[in-house]
């Protein structure tokens, strides 16, 4: 068995893999740098992930999915199927009970995933990891790569969304007319990213829209009894750079760099 490879504290060091491979043919020596920096991003993928398997059978969780689960034309056809005599009163409005249940829904999910509320998980993470020392202003390391913290709670947006209920559109129209309010509220010139799709979708920050997407995407395909760790970082790392805008602009994912405090 091969010894691993030691810092100069004498602790493990594992290598960090690059994207650059040397040809077979090529025989000459070659110095290999190994990188000591923690993959904090596991312990942030640990606890979303636990987040989003938790979250869609929580008390509001489960009260949002049945209120999602209204269905009008199903509510007419059984009032149709029953007996002539318990029709006798007349059909019930149940158009405007479904307009209330949807309302119910957003206000309830508004009230969850707020910013600053307990679906937003941005504080929770910066507590997290500035308990380690390891914050780093928001990013964190897994492989090759720094995230930004803010991927992880858009992330739970997109599959705990879909998971209760929402539609894939309601919840992209809901996070774009979120930073519309946002953009006016802090005096912000609005927004327009083609690339997020239309109007209001085309006003959320591509970021927060690819991550929102990256969210329901995976729900699509791993329920929250099959969710992992090793799903969700797996996921992420497939992302390209810069998940955003240009580095110039906002964006939430670069080449790490060994050793780097920002």
């Amino acid at each position: 068995m091969s010894s691993p490879v030691l810092d100069k504290n004498g602790r493990a060091m594992c290598l960090a893999a690059m994207v650059q491979t040397t040809p077979s043919t090529d025989t000459m020596p070659k110095s290999v740098r190994v990188c000591s920096d923690p993959d904090s991003a596991i312990q942030v993928a640990q606890f979303i992930v636990a987040e989003m398997k938790t979250n869609p059978f929580c008390a509001e969780g489960l009260r949002i999915t049945e209120y999602n689960r209204f269905d009008q034309q199903e509510e007419v056809r059984r009032w149709r199927a029953l007996p002539w005599y318990s029709r006798l009163g007349g059909m019930p409005d149940f158009q405007s009970q479904a307009r209330a249940a949807k309302s119910a829904a957003y206000t309830l999910w508004a009230e969850r995933a707020g910013p600053g509320r307990p679906w937003d998980h941005k504080p929770h993470i910066a507590a997290l990891m500035k308990r380690q020392g390891l914050f780093n202003k928001g990013w964190h390391k897994y492989a090759q790569y720094e995230y930004f913290y803010d991927i992880w709670s858009n992330i739970h947006y997109g599959y705990v969304g879909l998971a209760i209920g929402f539609t894939a559109a309601e919840l992209i129209i809901g996070a774009g007319l979120a930073q519309i309010g946002d953009d006016a509220v802090h005096l912000r010139r609005g927004q327009h990213h083609a690339e997020n799709g239309p109007w209001p979708a085309s006003a959320d920050d591509v970021q927060d829209h690819t991550s929102i997407q990256l969210g329901i995407d995976m729900y699509l395909v791993k329920k929250p009894q099959a969710l992992t760790v090793d799903f969700i970082l797996q996921q992420i790392s497939a992302v390209p750079m810069p998940w955003g805008l240009p580095p110039e602009g906002l964006h939430a994912k670069e080449e790490h760099q060994c050793g780097r405090m920002r």
